[in-house]
């Protein structure tokens, strides 16, 4: 299993529209970009399963593929945008994701091809091969990041989050984990409460100890600060 991401960056993006920070700048000269966070898993017979849709032409980018599930986090835009066209999907998808009774915009009321299934904290979803269990975030919105499981291999995927809760640090901790990506958009000098800044975001991937941890979620803000002082961190940026 390997998660594939379409974008790692908040919902700005990177480059920011008309900053002249440098990595902006730096993305511009190099010809990159670095969109909302939004990922996808490959199935062993070739479908797909989207965690987050926030990308705007998800549908265009997965047309001719089956979509077997997405696993929404929460339904700000910047996570859900691509809902809006992959609902006229021809195919039915099922899209599961946490209580919330606005969700986003009216695709409750006008689902179509999606089929919205809510989520309960801490009981696995299975689908193809993968076990996906959802774990409670505290976050602005009602927000369950995802534990996915096959039978090799075990990531933990933690976005949008301002920190975890003990029960589901406790579940975390409970199980072996091979690689965990979390959010960890903002700089310590920054807070909104709704993100975990790169600090604290690494005393939380200490705790959890996984094999292999990643930050994901960046701020162009976050990432000028690292470069103007320098830091040295001790998780990467993807």
């Amino acid at each position: 299993m390997k998660l594939k991401f379409l974008g790692t960056a908040d919902s700005g993006g990177i480059p920011s529209h008309n900053c002249d920070c440098s990595i902006c700048e730096e993305y511009r000269r190099k010809g990159k970009k670095n969109l909302a966070t939004s990922a996808y898993i490959e199935c062993e017979n070739d479908e797909i399963i989207l965690l987050d849709a926030g990308i705007e032409d998800i549908a265009s980018i997965f047309d001719g593929g089956k979509i077997a599930a997405i696993f929404l986090t929460h339904f700000h835009p910047d996570h859900a945008l691509g809902l809006l066209r992959l609902r006229y999907s021809s195919d039915k998808i099922v899209c599961y994701h946490p209580k919330d009774k606005d969700g986003f915009a009216d695709l409750f009321k006008h689902p179509k091809a999606l089929d919205f299934m809510e989520n309960i904290p801490f009981n696995p979803i299975e689908v193809n091969e993968f076990k996906f269990t959802p774990i409670p975030l505290k976050h602005s919105k009602n927000t369950t990041g995802y534990l996915i499981q096959t039978k090799n291999k075990t990531i933990a995927y933690l976005t949008d989050c301002a920190g975890i809760s003990e029960k589901s640090m406790e579940f975390l901790l409970s199980c072996t984990i091979d690689e965990c990506y979390i959010d960890a958009c903002l700089a310590p000098n920054f807070s909104n409460g709704n993100h975990l800044n790169y600090e604290e975001a690494t005393l939380v991937l200490d705790e959890i100890g996984a094999k292999k941890s990643y930050f994901i979620h960046s701020s162009h803000f976050t990432l000028e600060h690292i470069k103007r002082n320098n830091i040295e961190l001790k998780y990467d940026y993807i």
